[in-house]
């Protein structure tokens, strides 16, 4: 009666609720129809808004008897709702009263909760009276009370479904879920105890008891027995293994997960689904790991193999009667299929070849599969191939890098191999055929087939130092691939091409024949795509460029020359590339290159200023003008540094030669730009540098006074010529020496003066500003304008 009393009471507020929210609309249907205009009034009566108003207000009026009647009727029949009045006190009837608050809780939740915090608080009693006061009582009344206490709670949901109270049904058929654990418990205590094993016991009442509670959800009619029973199954093969070996414990896992999917088939219960997942996930992790524990036992590992087959069968099946989310245990039975193959092969096959099991199985697995499977397995081969990066790496970067080998400190009778021999990661036999089983992966799957070209330029590039080819063998092959992808027209091959010629540059530098022999033939190369391709002209010819370059720096060197000069030998080559529109990137190039190489600073600045020279050429063409203010920089900076070598300390030195040209320039300019464009950066040059060396050595009247007299000329030539940027620099450069010099009086005379006396000027100051504000601030607007109004 309870239950229904509050359904009843939900649908009266629910009504309430309407009926309000109706009762607006009609009032708002009404005033719409009371200001209709004239012409729609006849015979002096208002025309109603619509037919629908008008029939709509009707039945409004007709509804509300019915919602009275409902109210007396409530109050007649239920005393308890004081007159049909809701919790909040709100008339049920009556859509006038304010709406009933929201419940925070529904009526099932609260059931809910009550319902299980008693079937909690029953389950605790009936452990602590299993495991606390059972030796109180003797043995008959144990096996009467915890039997008849166990029957009378499993048969009450009987009774209780056909009365509608299925909630509670529910939650008795749980309590009597565990009675039957402490139930058994009990008896194994009293009985069993000595006579049977706890773990065998133990598995057989958890499977007993779920068995049989599957059962009972079928004949109570009840839902939560199901699920439960299945949570339950998890556990005997577990505890049956649990004084076993790995092997015995992975087995019972994946047999537990091959019972788990059956279970999913038949029920699609989501616990069989959960259990599935943990069992079989944690039986794999098991085999997997005692697979690579027993290298040497092919028993064990023909044992974990084959459980790791079954679990792979498992995922397979589930793959097949999968809707949704297939792709699960796709990648669960491609990783189980290849590592139960690899676990017996790890024991026959030698060390060494570890690394290409894996992908070898992998790409077999991809042969024999479709779709995602066969993506996956594809997948599983890449990420197991990852370990041949490093040696990769090794033939890649060449002899010289991290290996001890010097520049130019191999010949050519030295077999390649052994220039690679000090190297971490060696490059074998299993490294090649794994590299060869990547390129006819990528070959045969990816469509795109420059991937698998540079997977068999990287197989080629292992041939020599595996098979410990003589050297010149490897530089004969890396400048046969070269030119191999330089033919072809296509940019992605042109690239493949410069990559390996950097390769074969970096094998080159262990000798000096090899180095100037792959540099000219690079160089070659180079010119030969450029003059071929004209989309591919400007990049084919600045590698050209380089290589001209680095050729030059290794003949110079070759024929013992001074290596003071080669930044000279580079800017040498860079001035012959610059003047042309296609070379001035690699000329660039080399003429960094060879600032970066000088021996020291007075060979610096020589270097600096032919830079200089050369960039100031290059700025000549149309195009290229911004380049002029690489030339000035060049040229200031050789000018600099020379005159630090020679000790100049003196700042005019450096500033004034450098703001004359700016001003010069910017006198030139001035035509066309604002004054900050003309003249700032060369008056900035001027002023300010001596200006923070005044402040930074306050010692001297010299600098004070030619910086002064400096910048008062610069404020008054901006004055009568009306240009902004002067009259700003020099009133500030002005101001700045101004209290430079006026400082040390400044501060004796407030050292002189009692500590009070700064604190008053401070506040009456704040006073005159205060009481003359808008005086000062239109004083400050107006000095702003005038400096504004400046060009």
């Amino acid at each position: 009666m309870w239950q229904l009393d509050l359904a009843l009471n939900e649908l009266r507020g629910r009504e309430a609720r309407l009926l309000g929210r109706r009762t607006e609309l009609l009032t708002a249907l009404r005033a719409a129809g009371e200001h209709q205009p004239a012409g729609a009034e006849a015979g002096g009566a208002p025309a109603p808004a619509s037919g629908t108003a008008q029939a709509q207000a009707q039945a409004g009026e007709q509804v509300g008897a019915p919602g009275q009647a409902w109210q007396q009727a409530g109050a007649q029949g239920q005393a308890g709702w004081a007159g049909a009045q809701g919790p909040a006190g709100w008339q049920l009837g009556n859509p006038g009263q304010a709406l009933p608050p929201k419940r925070e809780m529904s009526p099932s939740a609260v059931r809910n909760l009550l319902l299980g915090l008693g079937g909690l608080l029953l389950v605790v009693a009936a452990v602590v009276f299993t495991i606390v006061s059972w030796g109180s009582v003797g043995i008959g009344g144990r096996a009467a009370i915890l039997l008849g206490f166990t029957g009378l709670t499993l048969a009450a949901p009987f009774v209780l479904v056909r009365r509608g109270l299925k909630a509670t049904a529910e939650t008795l058929a749980i309590l009597g879920a565990a009675l039957f654990l402490l139930d058994g418990y009990a008896a194994f205590q009293v009985w069993f105890e000595g006579r049977v094993g706890s773990l065998p016991y133990t598995a057989g009442l958890i499977a007993l008891a779920a068995g049989l509670f599957a059962l009972y959800g079928r004949l109570a009619k009840l839902s939560l027995p199901l699920p439960v029973a299945i949570g339950l199954a998890q556990f005997p093969l577990i505890i049956l293994s649990a004084d076993e070996t790995a092997a015995h414990a992975a087995g019972a896992l994946i047999l537990t997960a091959a019972i788990d999917v059956a279970l999913w088939v038949t029920t699609k219960q989501k616990v069989a689904l959960a259990g599935l997942f943990a069992t079989w996930l944690l039986g794999c992790a098991v085999a997997l790991f005692q697979s690579t524990e027993y290298l040497d036992d092919l028993s064990r590992a023909l044992t974990y193999g084959g459980i790791l087959a079954v679990a792979a069968a498992e995922a397979g099946f589930l793959a097949l009667r999968a809707k949704k989310y297939r792709l699960v245990p796709i990648i669960g039975g491609v990783l189980a299929g290849v590592f139960a193959v690899r676990a017996p092969l790890m024991v026959v096959v030698p060390d060494e070849w570890f690394i290409v099991v894996i992908p070898a199985i992998a790409g077999a697995f991809a042969l024999a599969l479709r779709k995602e499977a066969r993506v996956t397995a594809l997948g599983v081969g890449a990420v197991a191939s990852v370990v041949v990066l490093a040696p990769v790496v090794v033939v890649l970067r060449g002899p010289v890098v991290d290996m001890g080998r010097g520049v130019w400190s191999g010949g050519l009778g030295v077999g390649a191999g052994d220039y690679l021999s000090r190297a971490p990661w060696i490059p074998r036999l299993p490294d090649l055929v794994l590299v060869v089983l990547i390129t006819v992966a990528l070959a045969l799957t990816v469509k795109k087939k420059i991937f698998a070209v540079i997977a068999g330029a990287v197989a080629v590039a292992f041939v020599a130092p595996v098979f410990d080819l003589p050297y010149p063998v490897m530089i004969a092959l890396l400048l046969a691939m070269t030119i191999a992808a330089a033919t072809v027209l296509e940019p992605s091959y042109a690239r493949l091409a410069l990559v390996i010629g950097v390769v074969a540059t970096l094998w080159a530098l262990v000798s000096e024949t090899a180095t100037l022999v792959v540099l000219a033939v690079l160089a070659v190369i180079a010119a030969w795509v450029a003059l071929r391709d004209e989309k591919l002209r400007v990049w084919a010819a600045n590698v050209g460029v380089l290589c001209a370059g680095g050729f030059a720096v290794a003949a110079w060197l070759s024929a013992d020359q001074q290596t003071r000069f080669l930044p000279f030998v580079l800017l040498a080559v860079a001035a012959a590339a610059a003047p042309w529109r296609w070379t001035e990137i690699g000329a660039g190039v080399l003429g960094l290159a060879g600032l970066v190489v000088v021996p020291d600073l007075r060979t610096f600045s020589l270097a600096a200023a032919t830079a200089g020279v050369i960039a100031a050429g290059v700025a000549l063409r149309k195009e290229r003008g911004n380049v002029a203010y690489l030339a000035t920089a060049l040229l200031l900076i050789a000018s600099w540094s020379r005159l630090y070598i020679e000790d100049v300390t003196l700042v005019e030195a450096y500033t004034a030669p450098f703001s004359a040209v700016l001003l010069v320039f910017g006198w030139w300019k001035a035509r066309s730009a604002s004054s900050w464009q003309a003249y700032g950066a060369g008056l900035t040059f001027t002023l300010l540098p001596s200006l923070f060396v005044l402040y930074d050595q306050p010692e001297g009247w010299v600098r004070p006074l030619a910086l002064g007299l400096v910048a008062l000329v610069v404020l008054v030539v901006g004055a009568l010529k009306r240009l902004q940027a002067p009259a700003v620099l020099g009133g500030f450069t002005l101001a700045a020496v101004t209290i430079h010099e006026i400082a040390p009086w400044v501060v004796d005379l407030v050292l002189l003066v009692p500590r009070w006396v700064p604190m008053a000027a401070g506040g009456l100051l704040l006073l005159l500003v205060g009481a003359t504000y808008e005086s000062r601030i239109r004083d400050v607007k107006r000095v702003g304008a005038a400096i504004r109004g400046l060009r």
